[in-house]
């Protein structure tokens, strides 16, 4: 096999292209691959397919893969017809796209480094510009997105929102249970879920079941409006009522160590973290020495307890006592005479229905926080974001799933 058939089968080119010509510039280090179209070939219209004569030519050059150390480019004089229908219209190339720069292999593998890397680091590998690396990327994206014929919907819904920069910009993450992001929305009030939900079929609003989310009052004002039946479909995550009741506990044992004997006080601080270890990792000298600050601050022990009996009643099978026992967990929890524990017991009456919706379905915003903690990462590895909407789509490349093939 000579050079130019070995480029033809590497650029994939058929009748009637052809490599006409190959240059090793050792200086610039690159190889420049001169196409073409073999001579008397009649050409046709790209739009209704009739012969038309040949109006001119316009030289266009492409960025492909490199050939081993050599960064290699693609040119063409790119034949452009008069047809009588349409008009003056440029032939389509094959191996790359209208108006662009690259091929599509290159584009493709330029993709295939995204994935795995910033557009930072693409940037210096390839030998291109930012702008030119965004692009590929913002394109692919919006090719993903024109793909899709309607609003996804899943059955489980996840609702939570990420800090998009500080000086609290948020925007709202609505992914399935998988943790596919399906929809970022501006902010992280009512109009950010409402705005999803109002997209959404009669159908598709029919098939979700539970919504996860947090205690996010603007999320369920949203899903009241515009969800059907939405009181038997808001599930709240159970790791939020347990970080408050971690807090209560932490804030209960912090206020009681200024009241304790300070020959105590060495021994109770020792066991900050000791409250908040799991039955898996309460054994020998951690369980020793919690039975022995449990003695020493007896408030926070308390507190410790009513956060145990949470922990193990949201985590028990649901049935018909589930209700009654959360009743008279809220019951000792008021009557605890300790203010933040009254005051957790409270904030639990008001969404006990979601709470039950949750050990119902057996489903948690787990996978929306897994997704929110590789968003904070990808921020923090590209080095924040030009504006809201790259964020946006630099999201949904990365965790879209999208069909962004050419």
């Amino acid at each position: 096999m000579d050079e130019k058939s070995l480029y033809a089968h590497i650029l994939n080119l058929s009748a009637p292209w052809q490599v006409n010509s190959l240059s090793l510039d050792k200086n610039a280090g690159s190889v420049t691959v001169t196409v073409g179209i073999a001579e008397h070939t009649p050409l046709t219209c790209p739009t209704w397919g009739k012969s038309c004569p040949i109006y001119d030519h316009r030289h266009r050059k492409w960025r492909h893969f490199d050939t081993c150390q050599f960064t290699t480019l693609v040119e063409a004089d790119v034949p452009r017809i008069d047809c009588p229908e349409h008009g003056c219209q440029t032939l389509p190339v094959p191996w790359a796209g209208p108006g662009s720069r690259y091929t599509l292999l290159f584009k493709f593998f330029v993709l295939s480094w995204l994935k795995i890397s910033t557009v930072d680091a693409v940037k210096k590998q390839l030998k291109l510009s930012w702008n030119a690396v965004d692009g590929i990327m913002m394109r692919a994206v919006k090719r993903g997105l024109a793909r899709i014929k309607k609003p996804l919907s899943a059955r489980h819904f996840c609702v939570d929102e990420v800090a998009f920069k500080k000086g609290h910009q948020y925007v709202t993450v609505i992914s399935d249970r998988q943790g596919r992001a399906l929809k970022l929305t501006d902010d992280r009030g009512m109009e950010s879920l409402a705005s999803y939900l109002r997209c959404l079929s009669d159908c598709q609003l029919d098939e979700i079941k539970p919504l996860s989310m947090d205690m996010n009052m603007a999320y369920i004002s949203a899903a009241r409006i515009h969800l059907p039946k939405a009181v038997d479909k808001i599930a709240f995550d159970h790791f939020h009522v347990a970080k408050t009741l971690c807090t209560v506990v932490d804030k209960t044992r912090m206020a009681e160590m200024k009241r304790i004997p300070s020959s105590d006080r060495k021994g109770a601080h020792r066991s900050r973290y000791l409250w908040f270890y799991g039955k898996q990792n309460r054994h020998g000298r951690r369980s020793d020495r919690l039975e022995v600050a449990r003695l020493v601050l007896p408030q926070t022990s308390q507190c410790w307890v009513m956060k145990e009996l949470a922990l193990d009643l949201w985590h028990r099978c649901y049935d018909s006592h589930s209700r009654k026992l959360w009743q008279e967990w809220m019951i000792m929890a008021k009557n605890s005479g300790i203010p933040l524990m009254v005051s957790v017991g409270r904030m639990v009456a008001k969404p006990l229905y979601d709470i039950l919706n949750a050990m119902k379905n057996r489903v948690s915003n787990g996978s929306a926080e897994s997704l929110n903690s590789k968003i904070r990462l990808l921020r923090i590895k590209s080095r924040s974001f030009r504006n809201k909407e790259r964020f946006k789509l630099g999201v949904l490349f990365h965790y879209g799933k999208l069909n962004m093939a050419f």
